[in-house]
């Protein structure tokens, strides 16, 4: 049912054809870029594996079989081959609909059909996908330092990012990912592939060297985290995976807040949580605006799905941007004994995350420019940037408000309405405050 429908909305999308100027380009500059986003994955699973990821296990397997006297490889092997299966066919859906929208756009007398680019794009996706689970698994179970692994890491997305904003490719082998999926055949995209899946059998073959440490320190915490999401608890996930990742605030702030901006508590309150969020946070919200940006060009240029992507974005980005909001509904108590309206406490906590936006829509509109160097794209930029960032604000807002315990309304507001209604109504409270993010 799935696939029909992405294939009934695809058939809705009438994006203009690429003209043979464009489509050289992308032919020419698309694997650069694929392959900056793969070195990004790599990043994200280096760093996952020296956080103890990728692997979680029950908390009565680490206990009980763990640490009996067993092949501890026959044990984690299993988790390992069922996280790489689950990151490929995530990658392949992803990959799949790319190739899908390319091939909405592209001629069919270029000589690629659309099952071409469909299948080249799943594959790729798949490889890009389970590339995440090989980093984690090899720096985890060789048990390499934290900081070796972020200076590796960083230098290879370095690499790729120097091959694809400055036209400069020696090395940068995680582009042949990007021509195989493209559909741009070379015989060393058939080397690149094979010397994957190698890593991938030695990654799984080194399953049995994870450390127990890590992965008991892990158990508790995912069991929480596939509670949340079953309740549909996006603030509780985002906590769970920070203390998953190991983030942790600040002790020593980034800037001390001004005396003449102190004489509102809530701004005050708010300016003390910024300054003490993590660089590795800070980091994010950029990595997510440049994320919306890119986005948002390649709809300028008619890629109008790119949309979806941008929203989404733009709504992780809120959800960081008002930390100092979810942190109030978080403690409903607290709030409560204060000498005013809860709603009026809350609205005053909007100020300050909506001005903090500020600086990711300037870099936002500077990656713009980057791409689209005229100065039409500043002031376009800003015009679209602004109201985009505000929308993400105000989605992640819906989002952290309507999971306030409320005692009044909360426990009686699916007493008298029949499963198949509240279950709809649970899907639209889930969906809306993204829904919000990509529609501004």
């Amino acid at each position: 049912i799935g696939g029909f429908l992405l294939v009934w909305l695809s058939s809705l999308v009438t994006d203009a054809p690429f003209t043979q100027s464009q489509f050289d380009t992308l032919i020419h500059d698309g694997p650069r870029y694929v392959g900056f986003l793969m070195s990004a994955v790599w990043f994200l699973g280096m760093r996952s594996g020296s956080n103890g990821g990728p692997v979680s296990v029950e908390e009565a397997e680490v206990r009980h079989v763990l640490l009996a006297p067993v092949d501890r490889a026959a044990v984690l092997r299993h988790p390992a081959v069922q996280r790489l299966r689950t990151m490929a066919f995530t990658g392949t859906l992803a990959g799949g609909v790319t190739g899908l929208v390319l091939s909405k756009r592209v001629p069919k007398e270029w000589g690629r059909g659309p099952n071409q680019w469909i299948v080249c794009g799943a594959v790729a996706g798949a490889l890009i996908g389970a590339s995440f689970i090989v980093a984690a698994l090899l720096v985890h179970s060789l048990r390499i330092d934290r900081r070796i692994v972020t200076v590796a890491a960083t230098a290879i997305v370095a690499w790729h990012a120097a091959s694809a904003f400055l036209g400069s490719h020696p090395w940068a082998v995680l582009n042949e990912f990007g021509e195989f999926m493209l559909a741009v055949s070379h015989a060393t995209n058939l080397i690149a592939i094979a010397v994957l899946l190698a890593l991938a059998a030695v990654a799984v073959w080194r399953a049995g060297h994870l450390s127990i440490e890590a992965l008991a320190r892990r158990s508790a915490l995912v069991s929480q985290l596939k509670f949340a999401v079953t309740l549909q608890d996006i603030r509780t996930v985002v906590l769970l995976r920070r203390q998953l990742s190991q983030e942790h605030m600040r002790e020593t702030p980034w800037f001390t807040v001004p005396s003449v901006l102190r004489r509102n508590i809530a701004v005050t309150r708010c300016l003390r949580s910024l300054a003490h969020f993590p660089a590795r946070r800070m980091a994010r919200m950029a990595l997510l605006a440049v994320t919306s940006a890119v986005s948002l060009v390649a709809v300028w240029r008619g890629t109008t799905p790119a949309l979806v992507v941008s929203g989404l974005a733009l709504f992780l980005l809120g959800l960081d941007v008002i930390e100092p909001l979810s942190q109030e509904v978080d403690q409903p108590d607290r709030t409560d004994a204060l000498p005013i309206e809860r709603g009026l406490l809350l609205t005053q906590h909007l100020l300050v995350p909506a001005l903090t936006t500020i600086p990711f829509v300037v870099v936002g509109v500077a990656v713009a420019y980057a791409f689209e160097p005229h100065g039409m794209t500043i002031v376009a930029g800003a015009l679209i940037g602004i109201p985009a960032a505000l929308a993400g604000v105000a989605g992640a807002v819906i989002n952290a408000v309507k999971g306030a315990p409320d005692p009044l309304s909360e426990a009686n507001s699916g007493l008298y309405m029949p499963p198949e209604v509240s279950g709809m109504t649970t899907v639209i409270r889930a969906a809306w405050p993204p829904v919000v993010a990509i529609i501004g």
